[in-house]
């Protein structure tokens, strides 16, 4: 297949900064020569687990509120990836400060970009067990509550509000059911 010509960006205007997101509008060109404005948010990547418990197979959820949408949702533990850190140390730290257990053998399942229409972040999903306990320390600007479900009451929880890139790497990582090197049981 051959591939396309890209659009080329023309100008690009910062439009607002905080905390940790950039705003800006994109002038693009097509290869067509029409030109539009794009809207284009910068935020860091992040990284998400499903981990299980090997004693009873239940997986730790956490409860947060997100502002954006003005309502507390079960995810997974998840977090933003610090400059320099890798994707692994990233979920290896959040997985500890969240959920006050070591996460062992991670492997990542999938490398996706939540919303490509507006923004090039990237999420990382791992799957992983879980380890030892340690000491929860969630960030400053986070109240959460942590509970371990089933895999069918971790699916009906993310999916009553559903946090999209979440329910999707619970589904990704559950349909790796039926191999082997991905089991959750």
């Amino acid at each position: 297949m051959r591939s396309r010509a890209k659009p080329r960006v023309l100008a690009t205007r910062l439009l607002a900064r905080s905390w940790r997101v950039e705003f800006f509008e994109d002038t693009i060109r097509d290869p067509a020569g029409n030109t539009a404005a794009y809207a284009r948010l910068k935020v860091p990547d992040f990284a998400a687990a499903v981990a299980v418990r090997e004693r009873d197979g239940k997986i730790p959820l956490v409860k947060q509120y997100r502002h954006g949408a003005r309502r507390e949702f079960w995810e997974l533990p998840a977090g933003f990836i610090e400059r320099k850190e890798t994707p692994l140390a990233c979920i290896k730290r959040e997985f500890s400060e969240e959920v006050g257990f070591k996460l062992t053998n991670p492997k990542l399942i999938v490398r996706l970009y939540p919303s490509p229409a507006r923004s090039p972040q990237r999420a990382y999903i791992f799957l992983g067990k879980i380890g030892r306990r340690t000491k929860r320390k969630p960030d400053s600007t986070e109240t959460l509550t942590v509970d371990f479900f089933s895999k069918k009451q971790a699916f009906k929880l993310l999916s009553e509000r559903i946090a999209s890139t979440h329910l999707l790497a619970f589904l990704l990582c559950v349909a790796g059911d039926s191999r082997k090197d991905l089991l959750l049981m």
